[in-house]
Parts: structure tokens; C-alpha cells; sequence
């Protein structure tokens, strides 16, 4: 029996990121409150008690940083932003460390996550030091704020702390203060991996921020990539997730491609096919007891979707967002969402209206942009690349929003090019068929696949075309490999390898 899927995680910097399940909690605990404390909902309970948060992913977790976000360090009750930043574990909402130092508290909840098996431990940061304590207001010269992050950073050492997500704060969008919390970082905890943010909101057009001009978020870009260790593209709207996501890896990695040097990996948060299909970490937020879809008019996101791209990145792992060539489609796709007046506790609260993202149809790494024939009028989006290291090729169909409905696949024929004969290729998404084109002849060779969530691969040589240097995967075998592995509303994904 042949297994196409290594069964040792790859060292990244993908993780499971506790926001949304804050949120879907207290939603659920009080769904007319006028103001939903998402922070209050983190506690030692949430996380580690008989069903906490931190039990779902099974067989996956290795694969996972914990991060735990934005709460965990404050009161119960905290609102006042000026109070973040401390890296103290509330002593309140982990009552089994009030007795510990602020490092020995983080090390017994770094312990606690690789019980659990996974990588480690990660926490939500703020660009900013705490400018309130015990009722009074003070602020910090620019070399008391360094040594206070180099303190932290000398607390996550000794805890064995794995990763910062740096997220708002005071100094939000700020590259000085940004690089300076890396450089504390990277001296004082060498082991740390740090992620800053493209500085937005849920919904951005054209212009990412909202605010900032195109030139503004390159500006930032080209400052933040080389002084961090992953980037994230941010918090997008569900009901147009795909082609947020697909739009800012765009500028992203646009940006990147204009840097030599270092350069951090994209992180494209919860589409994990997108991470998986361009080379991106991924910041997962889905988990096995999601509530949420029972108040939001959304289709169901099953956790299958990630497993498949953690699995698939044990074969191609996140590579840098400088790494090799960029091709972006000049042909843009528009989705459009029709909002209902949704409830000023809901996050995003959004007026009732239209609401559009373009992105481009196509975006490769390491390979020459996808054809893409439609079956109909609407087109998907296609994103792909070819792994500078281990020349796995990997290819995402991803949903689109149109004809007012959320997350349907246009079908169509998919051509790809530049797969190397010897590496495996992954396939994600639903396509009317898909074809590769290899560097070598690949005529009488015998064509394995495996659905990502199986743990065998199958002989599938009598139901592939292989002519010359072309192999031609049928939509029906992606659907007899992947359908019996498949809960409702997940997508389908499939490993292949020549023999």
C-alpha cells in the first residue's frame, strides 16, 4: 500500500489562531448583547478544559503553532486599548499560574500546547507597550520601549515561546516600530518567529487600506517583508474571502518580488488552499465546534479544507514571498456580495448593500500562469506554483461569490504547465478536468493518487490520459477519489505522483 503523504509535519510557521472561536462563543452566550466581548471568552477553560478549543485537529496538530489572540494578557472586562501589550498571562483567566513569574507562566502554557501535541505556543502581540497601568497614563521614550520588548522577548526565550502575531496597536503600520520589535526578537530569542501585518480592514477595493494609498502599501511592504518572518494579509469578510485573499497575496507578493535578500513568507490566514497553492503559511481559524454558521447566512467550513493543506505541505512547504518568479494575471474577476443589514454586535458590522472585490483571475509562482477554459460564463480563480526546493507543483480552483450565491465554482478545463515529471502534484478545487504538463515524457508511467484526507494513494492509470509530456486528470476521478473523504461544503484535494 502505497502512501503519497509523509507522516512527519514539516517545521513552518502555520498555526491555529483562537479569534474566531472567541467570537463564536460569545455570540452564541449572548447573541443580543449590544457589544460582544470576544476577548472575555479566553480563559484556561476555553482553551484546555474536556471540550476546549485546543482538543480539535486531530492528526494535524503537529503540523499547527496555538496562538492564542487578543484577550489573554488583560482583565476580564478589558476595553480600554492603552491596557495591552503586558505578555502576562491574566492571572483571572489562567488562575492555575497566578503564583508564577510572567515567564514561568508562559512556559507552563507553551507545556500545556505540546501536550496537546502541537508545534507550540504562540500569542496574539499589539504593537505597543501598555501606556495605562493602575489607573495612570504614561508613555515611553523610543529606548524604554525597546528594552521593554527586549524583557518580553528575553520571557518567550525562557518559555520556549515560538511565535508573535503582531496585530494593531498604537504603532500600527508604523515600519520603525515594527522592525524594532523584530530586532528585539531576533536578538534576545533567536528562536522566535515574528509576523507583522498588511495594515487594513475586512473590505478593501482597490486601495488595500481603506485609507492608505497603493504607493502607501507598497511603501510599507517594502519595509516590513525583509523585517519579519511571515506577513499576514488580514482579516477579510467571509462571504468574499476568496478573492480578498487572492488580491492581497497579489500585491504582497508583488511587492516582495521587488526585494533581494530576506524576505518573510505570506500568510493568508484561513483559505488554506490559497496558502497551500501559492507557497503561504497559513493562519487557520476554523475548528471542529464551530457555532457560528448557525447565525451567519454562510455555507458550512468544514476543517477538512485545512487539513488538506497542512497535509499537502509536508510535501511543499511555505517558501519566501521573494522566492523566485511572479506571474499576475492582467485580467481581473469581480465578486459581489448583497449585504442584509447585519446586527451592530456582529463582526464585520456592515450596512446593508452591495459589496464588490476584484482580484486578478490568475496568479503563479515558479511557473508560467494557468489556461483556464470555462464551462460556462463565470471563471474561477486559479492560483498556482512550483516549490523552489522540492519542485512539487500545486494548483488551486478556489470559489467565487456571484449570482448571489457564496462559495460556488465555476467549472472549467485547466491547463498547467511547468510540472517537474519526478515531484508530486496537488490539485484543490473542483475543475472539469485538469491538465499537466511535465518536463520529460511521462508515456508509459504509472499515474498514483490520493485524496489528502486518505491515507493511501490508488493506481490510477487506466482512468488518466498520459500522451507525450501531458497527463489529463478526468473531473470524475477527482470526485471517486476525493467524494467518499469529503464532508458537506469542504473541497475536494488530491496528491499525485509519477511512477
Amino acid at each position: 500500500m502505497m502512501d503519497l503523504i509523509p507522516n512527519e509535519p514539516k517545521t513552518t510557521g502555520n498555526y491555529y489562531c483562537t479569534w474566531d472561536a472567541q467570537c463564536d462563543e460569545a455570540y452564541a452566550r449572548d447573541p443580543d448583547a449590544s457589544y460582544i466581548p470576544s476577548r472575555d471568552e479566553m480563559c484556561e477553560d476555553f482553551l484546555f478544559g474536556e471540550r476546549g478549543l485546543l482538543r480539535s485537529f486531530d492528526g494535524v496538530r503537529g503540523d499547527m503553532i496555538a496562538v492564542l489572540d487578543d484577550g489573554w494578557d488583560v482583565p476580564f472586562g478589558a476595553r480600554d486599548t492603552r491596557l495591552f501589550g503586558s505578555l502576562e498571562a491574566d492571572p483571572e483567566r489562567f488562575p492555575s499560574l497566578k503564583d508564577l513569574t510572567p515567564a514561568e507562566r508562559l512556559k507552563a502554557l507553551s507545556d500545556r500546547v505540546k501536550a496537546l501535541g502541537y508545534r507550540g505556543l504562540g500569542l496574539w502581540v499589539p504593537t505597543q507597550s501598555p501606556s495605562l497601568v493602575d489607573g495612570k497614563e504614561f508613555s515611553r521614550s523610543p529606548q524604554e520601549e525597546r528594552e521593554y520588548w527586549e524583557t518580553r522577548a528575553k520571557w518567550c526565550r525562557e518559555a520556549g515561546v515560538l511565535y508573535w502575531k503582531a496585530d494593531w496597536g498604537a504603532h500600527r503600520g508604523d515600519e520603525e516600530y515594527c522592525r524594532m520589535m523584530t530586532e528585539c526578537a531576533r536578538r534576545y530569542a533567536p528562536g522566535l518567529l515574528i509576523e507583522h501585518g498588511l495594515v487594513g480592514r475586512p473590505l478593501m477595493e482597490t486601495e488595500e487600506t481603506g485609507h492608505e494609498t497603493p504607493e502607501r502599501v507598497k511603501q510599507y511592504l517594502r519595509a516590513v517583508l525583509p523585517a519579519c518572518d511571515y506577513l499576514r494579509t488580514y482579516d477579510v469578510v467571509h462571504e468574499l474571502k476568496y478573492a480578498s485573499t487572492i488580491d492581497r497575496a497579489a500585491v504582497c507578493l508583488a511587492a516582495a518580488s521587488e526585494i533581494e535578500g530576506p524576505c518573510a513568507v505570506l500568510n493568508i490566514e484561513d483559505t488554506a488552499l490559497i496558502g497551500a497553492a501559492l507557497g503561504c503559511a497559513v493562519g487557520v481559524m476554523r475548528h471542529d465546534f464551530e457555532k457560528r454558521r448557525k447565525y451567519l447566512p454562510l455555507p458550512p467550513r468544514p476543517v477538512s479544507d485545512t487539513v488538506c493543506a497542512l497535509r499537502w505541505q509536508r510535501l511543499a512547504p511555505p517558501f519566501a514571498a521573494n522566492a523566485g518568479s511572479l506571474f499576475i494575471s492582467d485580467e481581473r474577476l469581480t465578486d459581489v456580495w448583497h449585504c442584509p443589514e447585519r446586527a451592530k454586535n456582529l463582526w464585520p458590522s456592515l450596512p446593508e448593500g452591495d459589496y464588490y472585490v476584484t482580484a486578478p483571475a490568475a496568479v503563479s509562482r515558479n511557473m508560467p500562469l494557468p489556461e483556464v477554459t470555462p464551462a460556462g460564463t463565470n471563471k474561477p480563480y486559479v492560483v498556482c506554483s512550483r516549490h523552489p526546493g522540492t519542485g512539487a507543483l500545486c494548483a488551486a480552483v478556489t470559489p467565487r461569490t456571484v449570482d448571489g450565491e457564496i462559495d460556488v465554482t465555476p467549472l472549467a478545463a485547466i491547463g498547467l504547465k511547468g510540472a517537474a515529471a519526478d515531484a508530486p502534484v496537488g490539485l484543490f478545487g473542483w475543475a472539469a478536468s485538469v491538465k499537466v504538463e511535465f518536463d520529460a515524457p511521462v508515456e508509459g508511467r504509472r499515474v498514483f493518487a490520493q485524496s489528502l484526507l486518505a491515507d493511501a494513494a490508488e493506481d490510477v492509470t487506466d482512468r488518466v490520459v498520459l500522451s507525450g509530456s501531458r497527463l489529463t486528470v478526468p473531473h470524475a476521478v477527482m470526485r471517486d477519489l476525493c467524494g467518499p473523504f469529503t464532508p458537506e461544503g469542504g473541497l475536494p484535494a488530491l496528491v499525485l505522483r509519477l511512477v
